[in-house]
C-alpha cells in the first residue's frame, strides 16, 4: 500500500498495457517512462491533487511495444502478466520458435543468425547428406557463397563438423559412408543462418533401393529441403521441402535414376527463392519456393 509518510511527492500509476503498478515522483508527471514488465513506453499521468491516493492512476501508451528480446528467466510468468488470450499465446510461441531458427539435432543446437530488425527471413539453413534404404558414400562436400568458402569436408579428418541424425556413418579413406539400409538417414553440418549458397558433393551408391538425399536449408527436423536423387524406388528425382513437418514437392520430378558403383557430381545452387540442381554439371531440375 502507498505510504503518504514515505514521501509526499510519490504516487503510483498502472501500465495501460500489462497493468503493472509503477511508483514514481510527482516531478516525473508528463514524462515518458518504460514499463519494467512489458517494456512499453508510457506517459506518466499527473500526480493526484492530495497526498492521499485512493485510486491507482493509469498512464498513457506512447507507441507500440518496442522490438526487444524476451526477458530472461521464467517466460511463463512474463506471458501470464500480459493480456493475450491463451489461443493467441500458443500461436505466438509457435511463431517465435520458427523465427528463432533453432537448428537442433540430438544434443546439439545451432542458433540461426538473422539480420537485425528482420520481420521475416527468407529460406535459410544448414546442409546435409542422406540416404533412404540405400548404402552410399560421399566425398568432397563444399559449401560456397560467391567467392567465399563457408564449409569444406573431404572426410580425411573423420566426422569433424558433422552431426549424425540417423544411420550408420563412418569416415574413412576420404569418404563418408552410410551403410545402414534404414530409411531417412542423415548427417548434417553448417549453420542455420546460411542462405544463398552452393552445395557440391560427389556421391556413389554401392547397394540398396534408391539413390542420394542432398539436404539444404536445414533448420530443424520439421523444416528442411532436399534434392531426392533416384527416389521412389530409384524411378525418379525431385526437389522436396518440409515446412512445419508438411512435406511437398517443388517443381516437376525428373526421370533420373542412380546406377550402382558409379560416381556422380551433384550440385545445388540457391538464390533467393530459386533452387537449381545439377547432375554431372548439367542442370536437370529447378524450382521456386512458394
Amino acid at each position: 500500500m502507498w505510504n503518504r509518510f514515505a514521501g509526499m511527492s510519490e504516487f503510483k500509476y498502472a501500465c495501460p498495457v500489462c497493468g503493472q503498478h509503477i511508483k514514481c515522483d510527482a516531478s516525473q508527471a508528463g514524462s515518458v517512462m518504460e514499463c519494467p514488465t512489458c517494456f512499453q513506453q508510457i506517459t506518466v499521468p499527473q500526480a493526484p491533487a492530495s497526498g492521499e491516493q485512493k485510486l491507482i492512476l493509469t498512464g498513457t501508451q506512447v507507441s507500440d511495444r518496442p522490438d526487444r528480446n524476451l526477458p530472461s528467466g521464467d517466460s511463463t510468468r512474463f506471458y501470464a502478466r500480459t493480456k493475450f488470450p491463451l489461443a493467441a499465446l500458443g500461436l505466438l510461441i509457435l511463431a517465435l520458435a520458427g523465427v528463432a531458427g533453432i537448428f537442433a539435432f540430438r544434443d546439439k543446437i545451432f542458433p540461426a543468425v538473422h539480420p537485425a530488425g528482420a520481420q521475416f527471413v527468407k529460406k535459410h539453413g544448414a546442409i546435409g547428406l542422406g540416404t533412404w534404404n540405400t548404402e552410399v558414400e560421399y566425398t568432397n562436400a563444399v559449401v560456397t557463397k560467391g567467392t567465399n568458402v563457408l564449409f569444406k569436408s573431404d572426410f580425411r579428418s573423420g566426422l569433424a563438423g558433422w552431426q549424425i541424425r540417423r544411420g550408420n556413418w563412418i569416415a574413412t579413406n576420404g569418404v563418408l559412408i552410410q551403410y545402414s539400409g534404414a530409411d531417412d538417414c542423415r548427417a548434417v553440418a553448417g549453420a542455420a543462418g546460411w542462405s544463398d549458397y552452393t552445395l557440391s558433393v560427389r556421391a556413389r551408391k554401392y547397394g540398396g533401393k534408391e539413390g542420394f538425399l542432398i539436404l539444404f536449408n536445414v533448420v530443424n527436423d520439421a523444416n528442411w529441403s532436399w534434392w531426392n536423387v533416384g527416389g521412389w524406388g530409384n524411378t525418379r528425382s525431385a526437389i522436396e521441402d518440409s515446412t512445419a513437418g508438411a512435406k511437398s514437392i517443388l517443381g516437376q520430378p525428373a526421370p533420373i535414376q542412380v546406377a550402382t558403383g558409379k560416381w556422380y557430381d551433384l550440385r545445388v545452387e540457391l538464390s533467393g527463392e530459386h533452387i537449381r540442381c545439377f547432375l554431372n554439371n548439367a542442370l536437370v531440375q529447378e524450382a521456386d519456393y512458394p
